[in-house]
């Protein structure tokens, strides 16, 4: 009985022992990770985002730098997405080289008390502003262009000396009733066209009134 006893003691008190015992953890797998655990990783918002338009609208004048020069109203003051097509003005109704090279944009409407002026600015890569202005002054010798989705048939040209950016100016008549007035600057990389309309006004009224605005528009575009 005794002997019993004795050894179920020494049983109970190994059994203890081996429950106190800490159990080794398993040593690191030398391998890499699988690929299907790679793939699992999220990947960061930033990585996947989509591109966001560049605003442009700061080249533009304020309203109350317009509202300095006479100009009732601004309105329709967005930055142009990337992609977009942008045709600051579309010589003879044909693409131009840098049409595809514009990569963002702005674009406005202004309302003086005769005539509404549209404002168009483009942002190329691979071209300077200056390579654009002179090419449309060579492309326009074709004698007409598309200037906000319409047909203007060029009758004369004109420049503006005291502005000192690569300009280009030119008038013509929409249809019988309507003429048209483009001004188009280059500073940097970037093109803005100011277009001049109206049942109201004649060219020669467009042409002085786009001279007249030119230094406001320009103090907006020049920046740097």
């Amino acid at each position: 009985m005794r002997i019993a006893l004795a050894v179920t003691g020494l049983v109970l008190l190994l059994a203890g022992c081996a429950a106190e015992t800490p159990v080794a953890a398993p040593a690191p797998s030398a391998d890499p990770p699988s690929s299907s655990a790679v793939g699992s990783v999220p990947v960061s918002a930033s990585a996947s985002a989509a591109p966001v338009a560049k605003d442009l609208t700061k080249y533009l004048p304020s309203d109350e730098q317009l509202s300095a020069a006479r100009v009732r109203i601004q309105r329709r003051r967005t930055p142009v997405s990337p992609g977009a097509s942008l045709r600051v003005v579309r010589a003879c109704g044909a693409d131009q080289p840098w049409d595809s090279a514009a990569q963002n944009g702005a674009q406005a409407v202004s309302v003086t008390d005769q005539m509404q002026i549209g404002e168009l600015l483009a942002e190329y890569r691979g071209f300077s502003g200056e390579q654009v202005v002179s090419g449309l002054r060579t492309a326009l010798d074709c004698g007409n262009a598309v200037v906000e989705g319409r047909r203007l048939a060029v009758k004369s040209r004109f420049s503006f000396p005291g502005v000192d950016d690569p300009h280009l100016g030119f008038c013509g008549q929409f249809n019988a009733r309507v003429a048209g007035c483009v001004l188009v600057f280059a500073h940097g990389n970037r093109v803005l066209a100011l277009t001049a309309a109206g049942w109201l006004a004649t060219a020669e009224d467009q042409q002085a009134e786009l001279k007249r605005l030119a230094p406001t528009f320009t103090a907006a575009f020049d920046q740097d």
